[in-house]
């Protein structure tokens, strides 16, 4: 069993709000049903508590169409989430085609009756507006498109069956960034270019970033090169009209005027910015949700007009034996690379990104390869030297690296710069002429539905009496693992159980008539006996002071 965490609210006169810890706890196994029986339970209340009453079943959705790949319908009063032709969700719209069944559901579990969806004609009349070059993934040799950064193992890229790019992101709070090379190329029309993204990376808590960058970043970080133009699109942009893992259609018209920004051909955002550049690199920026794992999906990129790579690529990752930044004349530690992608190679160039500390001197960045050491420059103008910036660098190989003869390996590998203070090696890695032949990995459609986020918390705490919030969170899901319901446990004895069957999600307020210091523990139920579950405890603590 894992460890429960305890949160504790000392009391005098005034009351104090108790903040919720989550802490997962196995569902007792004598409470288990056969796993073929979903769980059910019985409204119960002790003669302390006062449950909230349960209100009439919720209306019908109106309004409910599908077109474009996506499901959507007004949002019902009242509700917690959504029932699609059996898959739960909590947003007014889903992945998904035809004329589906779509139900409102409450907090009780309380299904309305259905609403069947419209089918409306899809619309592609976007795409000659970026017809200059246009990637709808269906080729899976992705380097050969885009460079993508990221960390390794934390940033996963693989080719979904629908012919999406699919990037799992296991590890928590990461972003994944890629840097397409064909560049994007202004015209001479009052319209003077056109990127159009379809992703389902701004959907609720999640984040796209859209940065147009002369020269060849990889990554410019929180504070963007002075000439670069910057579209973000999150909850504080147009909120609560994305669903989680729904696509949706992102363009960033750039005209004489300013920019504007569109979803799904509306628009959501304007700036008096005009570029000053004639071409400039593409960063996608792709954030998912705050949840475990993390997933986004890239559906189409599209640029009015472009210039194609000069040349093809081959990349090799390099990790740096240290990742910190050294002083020229630092100690460095004996771990280096192997020499074998440069033992062919007539050129090299290696590339880094490096995250600036609060000081040193970029001009004498180098990369020390053996005994060479390789002169590193900026690959973008205008960048900013304040601490936490991201600067991408790169220098061409010496002739004395490459070909058939030399050592096997290269030691050590470090980059070097005066005055570094704490800067990092965020990347690094070659480019060898030559087409890349690596593929993406198949992956699996769809993550299996995931149980909401349950919070607790005392609010109105008086000597005798408190009020016990539940709030049951599903907002970032893109399906949601049904709940039975929860049990409130007061001192390891049970006070009480709201049923939910099938909820979603949903905001409990129960009266607790109680003196003293007391363990409450809030356990969530899914419906499956088999699933693991999550706890949250509170101890309430009364003094006299």
């Amino acid at each position: 069993m894992t460890p429960r965490h305890r949160v504790i609210a000392s009391l005098g006169v005034a009351a104090v709000l108790v903040a919720a810890v989550l802490a997962l706890r196995q569902t007792d196994d004598a409470a288990k049903k056969p796993s073929s029986e979903p769980v059910r339970l019985t409204r119960y209340a002790a003669e302390s508590v006062t449950l909230p009453a349960q209100p009439a079943a919720p209306h019908a959705p109106s309004s409910v169409w599908s077109s474009d790949g996506r499901l959507q319908w007004m949002p019902v009063d009242g509700a917690s989430g959504y029932e699609v032709s059996g898959r739960l969700v909590a947003s007014p719209e889903t992945s998904g085609s035809g004329r589906a069944d779509v139900r409102a559901v409450d907090a009780f579990g309380q299904r309305s009756l259905p609403a069947r969806a419209e089918e409306r004609p899809r619309d592609d009349t976007w795409r000659r507006a970026v017809s200059g070059w246009m990637d709808d993934f269906d080729d899976t040799f992705l380097q050969r498109r885009y460079h993508l950064s990221g960390r390794p193992g934390c940033v996963n890229p693989g080719s979904g069956s629908n012919g999406r790019l699919v990037i799992d992101m296991p590890c928590g709070n990461d972003t994944a960034v890629l840097r397409a090379r064909s560049l994007l190329q202004l015209t001479d029309s009052d319209e003077l270019g056109r990127v159009a993204v379809v992703t389902d990376a701004a959907g609720p808590r999640g984040k796209l970033v859209l940065d147009l960058v002369p020269g060849t970043p990889d990554r410019v970080g929180p504070i963007p090169p002075a000439d670069a133009i910057r579209v973000v699109v999150d909850d504080s942009v147009a909120p609560r009209t994305r669903g989680a893992g729904v696509l949706h259609r992102f363009e960033v018209v750039l005209t004489r005027s300013g920019v504007r920004v569109l979803q799904d051909g509306t628009q959501i955002a304007t700036s008096p910015a005009v570029p000053r550049w004639r071409e400039a690199s593409v960063l996608i920026g792709l954030t998912p949700p705050p949840s475990y794992p993390g997933r986004v999906e890239l559906d189409t990129v599209g640029l009015s007009a472009s210039v194609p790579p000069s040349t093809a690529v081959t990349e090799t990752p390099l990790v740096a034996g240290t990742l910190r930044v050294l002083e020229p004349n630092e100690e460095a530690p004996g771990i280096g690379v192997a020499r074998a992608p440069l033992r062919g190679a007539a050129s090299a160039r290696l590339r880094a990104t490096v995250r600036l500390g609060d000081g040193g001197d970029v001009n004498g960045l180098v990369a020390q390869l053996g005994s060479e050491r390789v002169p590193l420059r900026p690959v973008v103008s205008g960048w900013s030297g304040a601490q936490d910036s991201e600067l991408t660098v790169a220098g061409d190989l010496p002739a004395s690296l490459l070909g058939g003869e030399g050592p096997d390996s290269l030691t050590p590998f470090v980059l070097r710069m005066p005055g570094a203070s704490q800067a990092q090696v965020l990347e690094s890695y070659l480019e060898v002429p030559g087409e890349s032949q690596e593929k993406l990995p198949n992956v699996l459609d769809e993550p299996a539905p995931v149980l909401p986020v349950m919070t607790a918390e005392f609010v109105a705490v008086t000597p005798a009496e408190a009020t016990l919030v539940v709030t049951l969170d599903a907002t970032t899901a893109r399906s949601v693992a049904p709940i039975a319901g929860f049990e409130v446990y007061l001192d390891s004895g049970r006070i009480a159980t709201m049923p939910m069957p099938g909820g979603i999600g949903g905001r409990h307020e129960l009266q607790l008539s109680l003196k003293g210091n007391h363990t409450v523990e809030v356990r969530l139920r899914p419906e499956n006996p088999d699933a693991q579950t999550d706890s949250v405890w509170l101890e309430l603590s009364r003094s006299s002071r």
